[in-house]
């Protein structure tokens, strides 16, 4: 049987609805948790994300969000267990970290490869810890994560494993290549746009996930789209990983939000004609709710949480058709191929 591994329990694929890979239901930078003016209003915020989970799913048939908050970004096991018990939304949430730049806390970097490992198995089979307690709600798919994200984006550099990726990134990926080969789960990942001109971040990634056993069929490399370079998409396409578009209304890295659609949907028609199309999703990177948007206008990446829910099927997906993407095609990026990629077989 396959199903998808949700907080609330295991769910057959067929209940997937409309397939969201890269959310985040709740989101703050490492550190925001410690912040007087971020303090939780955790039955107001989840009502708040609630009701933006209800019309989407109502007016647009969303069924399943893969929440791709890692542990040291705002990871909340009980507030995305209570957005899903409100909603009926099926909530993956991730095991994984954010970036060895801005996450991957000293305890961790301080792990081995056989206690990261040992620590997304049992996030994924027995439950996800939170505050010092042990919860029930179990991780069902895990995320890795490259690059020099920061306040000054720049290319990372080359490292001590002789690929982009740092040292400790290096282990936290070979521990999600073993962990997901063990468990059967999918990997997805977060690669930094300006890494693609200086290498390919995400054969980087499946290079050492494939080292570790892992299953590149079940790996959707994520961000691949925002400097998207042909070649480079078809050489991840080729070693049989997935690609995910996404930021779709979102102005990531650019200052058109427009533009950027465009320039995406353009390379993700490409490879549909091509010949790739069971090996796309597409998703927002959305945030929910990010308390830093009762502090300050200053972050331009709050455009995250404004793009509406419906943008996809009244924006996005119409500049698809209007480049000859069918219906049919539509359905098996947004349902068909994310239920094959988060399926784990039980």
């Amino acid at each position: 049987m396959q199903v998808f591994r949700t907080v609330l329990g295991d769910v057959p694929v067929e209940k997937s609805g409309v397939v969201l890979t890269h959310e985040h239901l709740l989101y703050g930078y490492p550190g925001a948790e410690l912040d007087h003016r971020t303090v939780l209003d955790f039955d107001k915020n989840v009502e708040f994300v609630a009701r933006q989970v209800t019309e989407g799913m109502t007016e647009h048939g969303y069924g399943t969000l893969v929440d791709m908050t890692p542990p040291e970004v705002g990871r909340h096991p009980e507030f995305m267990a209570e957005v899903a018990r409100r909603t009926g939304l099926n909530v993956i949430a991730i095991t994984g970290f954010f970036p060895e730049r801005m996450g991957v806390p000293y305890y961790w970097r301080r792990q081995i490869v056989e206690e990261l490992t040992e620590f997304f198995v049992k996030d994924l089979t027995i439950g996800m810890v939170f505050a010092w307690q042990q919860t029930p709600y179990k991780a069902g798919a895990i995320k890795i994560a490259t690059g020099q994200e920061s306040v000054t984006p720049q290319p990372s550099p080359i490292g001590p494993n002789g690929r982009r990726i740092h040292e400790v990134e290096d282990r936290v990926i070979r521990a999600a290549g073993r962990a997901s080969a063990i468990v059967g789960c999918a990997i997805n990942t977060h690669t930094d746009p300006m890494d693609y001109r200086v290498t390919n971040p995400g054969i980087e990634q499946l290079d050492i996930l494939e080292e570790e056993g892992a299953d590149p069929r079940k790996v959707i490399i994520g961000h691949a789209f925002v400097e998207p370079n042909p070649t480079q998409l078809r050489e991840i396409l080729d070693r049989g990983a997935n690609l995910q578009l996404d930021h779709i209304g979102i102005p990531w890295r650019v200052d058109s939000a427009d533009e950027l659609d465009e320039l995406m949907a353009n390379a993700f028609v490409s490879l549909i004609d091509d010949g790739y199309l069971d090996q796309l999703v597409i998703s927002f990177d959305r945030w929910f709710y990010n308390p830093r948007s009762d502090v300050t206008e200053m972050d331009p990446q709050l455009a995250n949480e404004r793009v509406n829910l419906g943008y996809l099927f009244t924006h996005f997906i119409p500049r698809l058709k209007s480049k000859g993407v069918t219906d049919e095609q539509i359905q098996q990026i947004i349902v068909a191929n994310p239920r094959r990629i988060l399926a784990i077989d039980i």
